[in-house]
């Protein structure tokens, strides 16, 4: 009896200066119980002994290859390495982060059984341990996983986070069909958000996803990573969201749930840097940003009253726009007692994006 060949599923790993953590990703998809792989790790010219440490993993396992661009970010790197991809399914993992070994072969299956575009799977945040039943491939929970099924428009309302507090926009922990996917799916050029546009793209010719409601994917908590604190590179959200809006002109409800998100950014924003940023920063690095955000938020609050967020996000634009002072100083204690406490600020940096 002849076996019936499986999908090859290209793994795209692009790194940049992530060495103490390379080798625990890699290995974490090479260990995988779906062998059918081809796994490219795409270096962002690294100088602290990353690609070093990638070519000896590619000598250990032919699966792997390195390819080496110049360093444009992680947009250009993940582009290039869908762009020399020729696996059938292809899956993005982050170079500090890693994957429950028998992921990838549930993904695949479902891919198969509920024919569909798109498999998700849950991500869970780590400061670094791997659970026991992660590192073995026995699965991370008890029991069979929920599989639930959704078509375009219902996986929408989770991306633009309509009456839902679910993060989808991330690249990671989804595998998706090679032959739907745009060659320039990630924007280059953009610091912090590049995510969001990219998947929305990545979701433009899906008709179903699936979704494996199990602990697949585990997102470190990378104190040194570029997204731990909030930066000037963070208002590059507001580009991203109005290149959603414009590319998602003629297309509904798409259209409509793009504006509200382009509208609550300035909420996000505002209520980062009140919870990230000391009082006496943002009065020396951040006033012009600041009253623009407060004028914009204050100008678009009835629209995002009616519009269908969860409801604690309406109230807290309330409390921005009508207690800002209050606001204000409540986050400057939060930032203060989080110094105190040695621990980094941020209420909002996976919530609120």
């Amino acid at each position: 009896m002849r076996l019936k060949t499986r999908p090859l599923v290209s793994v795209i790993i692009p790194f940049y200066n992530t060495g103490k953590y390379l080798r625990r990703c890699v290995e974490s998809i090479a260990g995988q119980s779906y062998h059918e792989l081809e796994i490219l790790l795409v270096d962002d010219e690294s100088d602290d002994g990353s690609v070093q440490i990638a070519d000896e993993l590619a000598d250990e396992d032919g699966r792997i290859r390195v390819i080496k661009v110049r360093h444009g970010g992680v947009s250009a790197a993940r582009n290039e390495g869908l762009k020399q991809a020729s696996g059938a399914y292809v899956l993005f993992v982050d170079s500090d982060d890693w994957m429950d070994r028998g992921i990838v072969e549930q993904m695949a299956d479902q891919m198969a059984q509920t024919e569909a575009d798109l498999v998700t799977c849950n991500i869970v945040y780590s400061d670094g341990m791997i659970p026991e039943n992660a590192e073995s491939g026995g699965g991370t929970s008890a029991g069979t996983p929920a599989i639930e099924t959704y078509s375009r428009e219902e996986y929408l309302r989770f991306f633009f986070k309509i009456s839902s507090n679910e993060n989808v926009h991330f690249p990671v922990a989804k595998l998706y069909k090679k032959e739907l996917l745009p060659e320039m799916l990630y924007p280059e050029g953009i610091r912090v958000g590049e995510d969001v546009l990219g998947t929305y793209r990545a979701l433009a010719g899906v008709s179903r996803i699936t979704w494996i409601r199990k602990a697949g994917y585990f997102y470190f908590k990378n104190p040194e990573s570029v997204t731990t604190l909030f930066s000037p590179k963070d208002f590059d959200l507001l580009r991203v969201w109005d290149q959603v809006v414009k590319e998602t002109q003629g297309h509904e409800p798409d259209h409509t749930y793009a504006k509200i998100n382009r509208d609550r950014i300035n909420f996000t924003l505002l209520f980062r840097m009140i919870t990230e940023v000391p009082a006496e920063e943002r009065k020396r690095e951040y006033v012009a940003q600041t009253d623009k955000l407060r004028a914009d938020l204050h100008r678009c609050e009835k629209e995002l009253l009616h519009s269908p967020i969860v409801g604690s996000r309406k109230v807290m634009i309330v409390l921005l726009n009508r207690c800002y002072p209050l606001a204000s100083a409540a986050g400057n204690m939060y930032v203060r007692f989080s110094q105190m406490q040695g621990k980094i600020p941020g209420l909002t940096r996976r919530k609120l994006s």
